[in-house]
């Protein structure tokens, strides 16, 4: 990892960009970034962009949110169950940035199929 982060940097600096490595965690592998790309580009075609105090929240749905979720699942990145008065959700964190989930059963603990993820980007 810390030798992504050193590629990171190095790019950077020779693109004249801020040198900023990358947060701990943060996958910085091709697949990854391609799935956060998509994830952010289709928040912001379909307006579920929100400024929050201090990030910025990019949520995705449907077939971007299904493969983000499934390659994470692919990673073997572990599923946390919630389950409240809206439903019951699988959750995949995307390590340091925000997290995927599925909703498996709606209130009245019906099946249901839904997908989202959720990106926070530091302002």
């Amino acid at each position: 990892m810390r030798g992504a982060a050193s590629v990171i940097s190095i790019c950077a600096l020779t693109l004249g960009a801020p040198c900023f490595a990358a947060p701990s965690g943060v996958s910085v592998e091709p697949e990854a970034l391609a799935h956060y790309s998509y994830c952010v580009n289709e928040a912001k075609d379909r307006s579920f962009v929100y400024v929050l105090s201090r990030q910025i929240l990019y949520r995705c749905h449907g077939d971007v949110a299904i493969s983000y979720f499934n390659y994470l699942g692919h990673r073997h990145v572990l599923e946390r169950r919630l389950e409240d008065e809206t439903g019951v959700y699988l959750f995949r964190m995307i390590s340091g940035v925000g997290r995927c989930w599925t909703k498996i059963l709606d209130e009245a603990r019906l099946p249901v199929s839904a997908f989202g993820c959720e990106i926070y980007v530091d302002i």
